[in-house]
């Protein structure tokens, strides 16, 4: 494991707790579509697909500051799975309850699928 500068930690521990962020932001989401006292859903969905922009925007940086880990980049590069689920919800946009169970059973699932496998090969250079 490569030692890392005080930046690219810094880096890379705000990118790992980012990814929770979005979890979090995802149950908010998800339940308000089941309970109408959480009318910020769609603010706060709106909010994820901003961070997914940063994570996309990251994540060549975060592959360049851990260059020797080939894993790490190949699980870091499936994001573009993430923004396939994301691109299909485009169908179903005019459709909130159909948008609702894509974002619940497509979207969430993949991205938190894809952010659990980043964190398990991050997550030794932030405890370190």
């Amino acid at each position: 494991m490569e030692t890392l500068t005080t930046d690219q930690y810094q880096m890379i521990t705000y990118y790992f707790h980012l990814l929770n962020t979005i979890e979090e932001g995802f149950d908010y989401v998800n339940e308000g579509f089941n309970n109408l006292s959480n009318t910020e859903s769609d603010r706060i969905f709106s909010d994820i697909l901003v961070a997914f922009n940063h994570i996309d925007s990251s994540n060549p940086t975060i592959i360049a500051s851990l260059n020797d880990e080939q894993n790490l980049s190949e699980e870091v590069n499936k994001f573009d799975i993430v923004i396939k689920e994301l691109e299909g919800l485009e169908q179903f946009f005019m459709d909130s309850e159909k948008k609702h169970h894509y974002i619940k059973n497509q979207l969430t699932p993949a991205f938190v699928a894809w952010k659990e496998s980043v964190q398990k090969k991050l997550q030794p250079y932030i405890t370190n």
